[in-house]
């Protein structure tokens, strides 16, 4: 029965990290040449850097994207369009990650 728990446990901490650690490969594969290494780039001149949107913002803004609901042409729309929902979530997790703190909120 420990090791079941001491099991689940690890998979609850472990799963997280490695989601975000595939949303890092994803990203620099396919996103950062137009949205920054540090998703702080106006991709095209248009999109505004992705490390100013919520997680709920960019999990929407990727799977309209995705479905077609929003439109996006070119390589973009290919990329989105390979993105399953885990995918999704790790990239958000991932953007997310690299937003700054702001001061206020960081732990002294």
């Amino acid at each position: 029965m420990k090791k079941l728990l001491l099991g689940a446990l690890l998979y609850g901490v472990c799963w997280p990290l490695l989601a975000a650690s595939d949303g890092a490969q994803k990203y620099a594969q396919s996103c950062a040449d137009c949205h920054g290494r540090k998703a702080d780039r106006m991709a095209f001149g248009k999109a505004p850097p992705l490390i100013s949107l919520s997680r709920e913002q960019l999990v929407s803004a990727l799977t309209d994207r995705r479905d077609g609901t929003i439109p996006t042409r070119g390589t973009s729309q290919r990329v989105k369009q390979g993105l399953s929902d885990e995918d999704i979530q790790g990239l958000a997790d991932y953007i997310r990650s690299l937003a700054p703190v702001p001061a206020g909120d960081a732990a002294q």
